[in-house]
């Protein structure tokens, strides 16, 4: 099961607002919007369901699927876009963030499918490159075994597609949540979970700016038999990430980026984490370790965080 970021959901105001749920994406996504609006809630769910038929790895019929199985698919704009990004995320994260791991977490631990847990042989042995993705004038083809999981920025890239489609129908108030991935389309106050107690909280955000961009990524909800067995893997080492249990990235209207750099961050060995997001200026981020340590910064810029009383340690 994939984690969940959001405990509460809050729209800051008086305005009368309805909150309508769909399984979309392999998890839960809650569209809120205005009542004046609520037709566009189903055409906002339609919508994902586009691109979730172009990016899932899961559905026989995606592209994404398709890609994986015969090597060689005509150009799509959205798939192109996506794994631009995703190349340009691998060089800024110092090649962390890396779509191919789906050798790793597709064809062997297999989650959300068949599951099993491979040997460490066998993720040693896993064919990783994202140069072997080419991008040309009329098809996407892959080289030798790479298999594509988008599973680390494609619902960040859904909770942008859909942001700005309702930008073009003038609809700049209510929520998007996409499991971990959320947009504050106007002001909110957004709960995160706490890591080692799902009934608990870590604290509260409250957004300064409108279209504030939210993404966590955890070890603690998907994962194989045991938490260790997780999904989230360092494409350096070919295992699981270690030093962090949860990874949360605020930004100014980019849930591409906060998905990706979540992500990556979350593979990470703690020191190159911490150097790497000490050097950032386009988001802030919430990092908590298994010690139950939580470290923060830059965040002020775009929200205020409240840290809920809890046996975390805040620095």
């Amino acid at each position: 099961m994939p984690y969940l970021l959001v405990l509460t959901l809050l729209l800051v105001g008086c305005t009368q607002t309805i909150t309508r749920t769909q399984v979309i994406m392999g998890t839960f996504c809650s569209i809120t919007l205005e009542e004046r609006h609520a037709k566009e809630i189903d055409a906002g769910f339609s919508h994902l369901k586009e691109v979730e038929s172009i990016l899932s790895s899961y559905q026989s019929n995606a592209l994404v699927s398709r890609l994986n199985a015969e090597r060689v698919v005509a150009t799509d704009n959205i798939l192109t876009d996506i794994i631009e990004k995703s190349k340009v995320y691998h060089t800024q994260t110092h090649g962390y963030f890396d779509i191919t791991v789906g050798a790793i977490t597709k064809k062997l631990y297999r989650f959300g499918e068949e599951e099993r847990i491979p040997t460490l042989q066998e993720q040693s042995n896993a064919p990783l490159g994202i140069n072997n993705i080419h991008l040309e004038r009329k098809t996407i083809r892959l080289d030798g075994n790479i298999t594509i999981d988008l599973g680390g920025i494609g619902k960040g890239y859904g909770v942008d597609s859909l942001s700005k489609y309702y930008q073009t129908k003038d609809i700049n108030k209510g929520q998007i949540a996409l499991s971990g991935d959320i947009r504050c389309l106007d002001v909110c106050e957004v709960a995160i979970q706490s890591p080692f107690e799902e009934e608990k909280i870590l604290g509260t955000i409250h957004s300064k700016t409108e279209n504030l961009s939210i993404s966590t990524s955890g070890t603690y909800r998907r994962y194989v038999k045991k938490q260790k067995h997780h999904h989230l893997i360092n494409p350096k080492t070919k295992t699981q990430g270690r030093a962090f249990v949860s990874v949360t990235i605020i930004a100014h209207k980019d849930n591409t980026l906060c998905d990706a750099m979540a992500t990556a961050i979350s593979t990470m060995p703690k020191a190159v984490a911490l150097k790497f997001v000490h050097a950032q200026k386009t988001f802030g981020y919430l990092l908590v370790t298994p010690e139950k340590e939580i470290i923060s910064g830059n965040l002020e810029k775009f929200v205020e965080f409240k840290h809920s009383p809890h046996t975390i340690e805040n620095k």
